[in-house]
């Protein structure tokens, strides 16, 4: 006798099936009104979660702290200088500059997407709640596969959007599935897709895709800082970078791709390496009465003893001892190397500080990280040679450079991985 195999529908599936249906449809209400209103309530939306005292800021960073493992400490200090770092009218301008660039002189027309997948990544809010309010601009509507490590920005987002535009709100729909899950499959039948994650991830997502899929891909970057040689470094000045970078590493435990894992020192003398490697653990350990370490897993704890352990043993070398620091904390150590060999970055307040003689040698440093860097924080250096590491270090993919105390902190519309905000992920269509 055959045995009958009757295929189920998956769950999940048919949830990402039915919520594209209702998307679709909201998409018509979405695009009946004017670019110029869209982008009005989306910048309301961006007014209301930067106000001074946002109650969907507040709202968001209780309910971070209950839900991921960083202290409440951080999560509200995190927030509280990003979002306030956004400012609704320079969004709003900037996307008015952007698309009238290309509409203007022209017979294009825009032609939005019917929907939009937002794969999210990472821990931090803002990029996601960016990814979203994007394609609504463009009236394209957005199905968001949340990120397992933030399960409460979505809901909050939809409800502030509810606040300023019901039709808006409508067009943003989220889920929760694993990567693993066929859902996924049919998450990637998106016309339109947004993704942040891993090179392996953004990899692929992109070999499943068809040529006439629109993928907007944000893999893997990191950021670092860069001290140069200036002769006026003092107490006071090199206190002041330190404590700058020593409030990059501890925001979001430095876990984001905005996070510096290294700070490479130019050409100074070596007194100035070690007097900022000292500065920068005395205020990590200041910083952490306020803004503890969150928690970290047996993995993270595990590589944080195996890099501890193996830079004691470097400082015990004679030929390092003279060169090499490590200050160890309760929630962070710091290790001054006494060279710029690659080595493993641990995160979670692990930083690493690394002498270059020049910036030959800083390019070399960096040689295997080609096309990774994100945003750069500099100090001590003069305008002509600040303007020559710039240029280098665009080679290697920086697309933001800063001073030290603002890596975690970009304007909303800094060019995201050198991308404008808009046009990647908007189609045109051309009427003669």
């Amino acid at each position: 006798m055959t045995r009958l195999e009757i295929k189920w529908p998956d769950a999940t599936a048919e949830r990402v099936r039915a919520a594209r249906g209702r998307l679709e449809r909201a998409g018509e209400g979405l695009r009946a009104i004017s670019l110029e209103k869209r982008l009005q309530s989306i910048g309301g939306v961006l007014e209301d979660w930067t106000a001074a005292d946002s109650p969907w800021r507040r709202e968001l960073a209780t309910a971070l702290a209950a839900d991921s493992p960083f202290h409440e400490g951080t999560v509200r200090e995190g927030l509280e200088a990003a979002l306030r770092a956004w400012k609704a009218d320079d969004f709003v301008e900037c996307a008015r500059r952007e698309l009238s660039a290309v509409l203007q002189p022209s017979n294009l027309i825009l032609s939005p997407f019917e929907w939009t997948a937002v794969l999210a990544g990472g821990s931090v809010p803002m990029p996601t709640m960016l990814s979203v309010l994007l394609p609504l601009v463009l009236g394209s509507p957005v199905l968001l596969r949340e990120t397992s490590n933030d399960r409460t920005t979505s809901a909050l987002l939809k409800r502030s959007l509810e606040a300023r535009n019901a039709t808006l709100a409508r067009a943003f729909e989220y889920l929760a599935f694993s990567a693993d899950d066929i859902a996924f499959d049919t998450l990637l039948e998106a016309p339109c897709i947004v993704a942040t994650g891993s090179d392996e991830t953004i990899r692929s997502i992109s070999q499943r895709l068809r040529p006439s899929q629109r993928l907007l891909a944000y893999g893997h970057r990191f950021s670092i800082g860069v001290l140069g040689p200036a002769q006026e470094f003092d107490d006071d000045a090199i206190r002041q970078a330190a404590e700058g970078f020593a409030v990059d590493v501890a925001r979001w435990d430095q876990t984001g791709c905005l996070s510096p894992v290294v700070i490479y020192l130019v050409g100074g003398e070596p007194s100035i390496g070690k007097s900022l490697a000292r500065a920068t653990a005395d205020a990590l350990e200041a910083i952490s009465h306020s803004m503890p370490r969150g928690q970290i897993t047996t993995a993270v704890a595990a590589s944080h003893a195996t890099e501890r352990a193996e830079a004691r043993m470097r400082l015990g070398s004679s030929k390092n001892a003279r060169e090499s620091m490590l200050f160890e904390g309760e929630d962070y150590t710091v290790v001054l190397e006494s060279n710029a060999e690659a080595r493993p970055a641990p995160l979670h307040r692990f930083l690493r500080l690394m002498p270059v003689d020049s910036l030959e040698e800083l390019d070399r440093a960096l040689g295997p990280f080609r096309g990774q860097l994100s945003n750069v924080a500099i100090a001590g250096f003069s305008p002509d040679t600040a303007d020559e590491l710039q240029r280098r270090l665009i080679r290697f993919g920086a697309s933001r450079f800063t001073k030290p105390g603002r890596l975690q902190t970009p304007p909303v519309d800094w060019p995201h991985d050198g991308m404008p905000l808009l046009t990647p992920i908007a189609r045109f269509t051309q009427s003669d």
